[in-house]
């Protein structure tokens, strides 16, 4: 994108550039929602310079295994290489383009190889074979120069996060209030028992994480079934411009509650938790691509990945201890809870969509935000802040294309 268009400048100006209190804050124009112009920006302002969550360590233990995620139309490979290392790197064959593996891809394997050519690489995207491509050049020649592209990987109490920006801050740094909750959980020795997806899912990736943050629908959206976590029993966590979460607290009305009929967790109670987490559920985002949900019995996390401004991929995921997995009638206990999460799922999605449709209309306003939605001023000033910082970049450097006229 050589400039910004007048399009994005404008939605960029009608930006809240300071407020992050709920009281005066308001919402983000409809047109970050909904505009296919405005998500171009989006994909290079956030997702080209951000740390992305792609999952968890335990799904790939051994040399070899790999799954395959796409995020803002950049196939990705997460792979676990023959030094032990995990990797994240592209899927686009150096040779033409094709994509090495297919979205949703998981397993094991030695090589990954381009089905249209058959050019191959490694675990470590080192190219290793290239058919028919001697009169070119001499393999030797051609392997130092091709390689799958490699993203920038830091493994955070087990979640693996990526960055495309090889000059990316570190990522730890930005997640100090978070990272007491990830430890005390223990979520990095906690092994993932299911993943769902839930492809061309109609709504903006944003809509996501916030109506995962806010508490304010659940005594209405979910009434009934949010009960023992109820919107009047919610915190808010104090944030800075530092800061690389957004994350809020809801206490339960009684220690070890649980979502399922019983009202109690039906799990085993994580090791070592204290009195205080045993009584709450906290909840966090670490922005673009993961939403946590920190409970006594188990840890939960929404991967959110955008395919346009108006669509996105949900990816749902568990994690348990093994001794947890270990427990006998844990998979009739797990199936049990799985019954009403899907019914608070599939509430949740239609309001996402009821949402979405509503941002296209010409009277979509910028409303006033209630002291249960203090998480999403944070949230769009953690926004804004990448938004305008790229604006600038984007501006200056065009600025230095332009030859004076005169």
């Amino acid at each position: 994108m050589p400039h910004l268009s007048p399009h994005v400048h404008d939605i960029l100006a009608a930006l809240d550039t300071q407020s992050t209190d709920f009281t005066t804050a308001r919402t983000m124009p409809a047109e970050v929602y909904t505009s296919e112009e405005f998500y171009e920006f989006e994909k290079e302002a956030v997702f080209a310079r951000e740390w992305l969550c792609l999952g968890h360590v335990s799904q790939i233990p051994n040399e070899g295994d790999y799954f395959t995620i796409q995020v803002a139309d950049e196939p990705l490979i997460v792979v676990r290489s023959s030094d032990g290392v995990v990797r994240v790197m592209s899927a686009i064959c150096q040779h033409r383009g094709y994509p090495v593996t297919v979205d949703g891809d998981t397993g094991n394997t030695k090589q990954f190889r381009c089905a249209y050519h058959y050019w191959a690489y490694d675990l470590s995207g080192d190219l290793v074979a290239a058919p028919e491509m001697t009169r070119t050049c001499p393999l030797a020649e051609l392997r130092a120069e091709t390689s799958l592209p490699q993203l920038k990987v830091e493994i955070w109490y087990g979640m693996i996060f990526a960055n495309m920006d090889p000059d990316a801050a570190p990522l730890a740094p930005a997640l100090g209030k978070l990272a007491p909750e990830m430890e005390a959980y223990d979520v990095g020795n906690l092994e993932v028992v299911k993943t769902m997806e839930y492809k061309n899912q109609p709504w903006n990736w944003k809509g996501m994480h916030e109506n995962a943050l806010e508490p304010y629908h659940t005594s209405f959206v979910h009434m009934g079934y949010h009960d023992i976590a109820p919107a009047s029993m919610a915190e808010f966590t104090p944030w800075d411009d530092t800061d690389g979460q957004v994350m809020h607290p809801t206490n339960y009305r009684w220690m070890d509650a649980g979502f399922n009929p019983t009202g109690k967790a039906i799990l085993p109670i994580l090791p070592n938790l204290s009195d205080e987490r045993r009584k709450r559920v906290m909840f966090a985002s670490v922005l673009p691509t993961v939403f946590f949900a920190l409970t006594p019995d188990q840890v939960f996390y929404f991967l959110i990945t955008p395919e346009s401004a108006n669509t996105m991929t949900l990816r749902m995921a568990w994690l348990f201890p093994e001794s947890s997995i270990k427990t006998p009638g844990f998979e009739w206990a797990f199936d049990m809870q799985n019954a009403v999460n899907e019914v608070i799922n599939e509430q949740d999605i239609y309001s996402n969509t009821r949402m979405q449709w509503g941002q296209r209309s010409r009277y979509a306003k910028r409303g006033r935000y209630s002291w249960q939605e203090g998480t999403l001023p944070q949230m769009n000033r953690w926004l804004t802040l990448r938004y305008l910082k790229y604006a600038a970049e984007m501006d200056s450097r065009y600025a230095g294309l332009v030859t004076p006229v005169g």
